[in-house]
């Protein structure tokens, strides 16, 4: 990225968020601040994944920096629901539905999830109550690359006695991974075709199947898209995420020009090692070695 790239226009702006599919960040983040469209989503992943009717109480999207670029993480959401008809097991499970985009996580999924259960394990256990009240925890992950590079499209993960595989060790928690282009591995023919549906829309944005879940999301994801509200916001984001950056590498550009200085290499090579790792005109690069030579100064008295 450049760093004197201009701000982006309105009309660049939707043209992104019109090219942005559900396992996109920032379409996922903005396609959930509608409660109710929330639940929606919730209850139509849940139902598929599930293969069961759902009802949803209650969906707590998990706030943070809610990202415009595919570099930063999304968020979650946290669905508490009831069921129809009622099922105890269901009542007594929290689930997270995540999307995953950026292949660069791979290697870090495990421990992640696993920090991810600890935050409503302790929200969920008051001090002095049974571990038996403890709720089930299963987090549905949908993702547009491979986890774990075997291949398929469905993934399930619980924890297991490993020197009595047999024995069924339960600790409540379950996490599915759902790899939109992996070979499908379904018993169920029919389970199969609509997950592999829905995978392909949320990931690829293909709405081709005659499918009522399918036409929901691309109904909800349409309005989204259509509002100028969402594309301003998008503009406010990149500007501050450019920002960041700019402001990281100028940071980083003053370091180096105080180790150079350190070791005694003049301001001219310094000038030209700026310029080649970071393209700062002139002007620029005066700046920082004047804020570079304040920071002396200030550290000297």
């Amino acid at each position: 990225m450049s760093n004197n790239q201009t701000k982006i226009t309105f009309n660049e702006a939707q043209k992104r968020i019109m090219a942005m599919n559900l396992i996109d960040n920032y379409l996922w983040n903005s396609a959930n601040e509608d409660k109710e469209d929330s639940k929606k989503i919730a209850n139509i992943i849940l139902s598929n994944v599930l293969d069961k009717k759902v009802q949803i109480l209650d969906v707590t999207v998990q706030k943070g920096y809610s990202a415009a670029d595919t570099i930063y993480h999304a968020i979650r959401m946290d669905a508490k629901i009831d069921t129809f008809p009622k099922d105890d097991e269901l009542l007594s499970t929290l689930y997270n539905i995540e999307m995953e985009n950026r292949e660069s996580d791979r290697h870090e999924l495990p421990r992640r999830l696993r920090f991810y259960t600890a935050v409503p394990d302790s929200k969920n256990l008051p001090s002095g109550s049974d571990y038996d009240m403890l709720p089930n925890y299963i987090s549905i992950i949908i993702l547009s690359y491979d986890p774990f590079l075997l291949g398929s499209m469905y993934y399930e993960a619980k924890m297991h006695l490993s020197t009595h595989p047999d024995y069924n060790y339960d600790d409540g928690r379950k996490v599915i991974f759902l790899y939109a282009d992996g070979t499908p591995n379904f018993i169920n023919d029919a389970y199969g075709k609509r997950i592999q549906e829905l995978l392909k829309y949320i990931v690829h944005g293909d709405k081709s199947a005659s499918n009522d879940d399918v036409e929901t999301l691309d109904n909800i994801v349409s309005k989204v898209k259509s509002q100028s509200e969402v594309t301003v916001k998008y503009m406010r984001q990149i500007d501050y995420e450019r920002g960041l950056i700019r402001d990281t590498r100028r940071e980083d550009a003053i370091k180096q020009i105080l180790i150079s200085r350190k070791h005694h290499i003049p301001d001219s090579e310094i000038k030209q090692d700026i310029v080649e790792s970071y393209s700062y005109d002139d002007s620029q690069i005066e700046s920082l070695l004047k804020e570079a030579s304040k920071r002396s100064t200030s550290k000297n008295v």
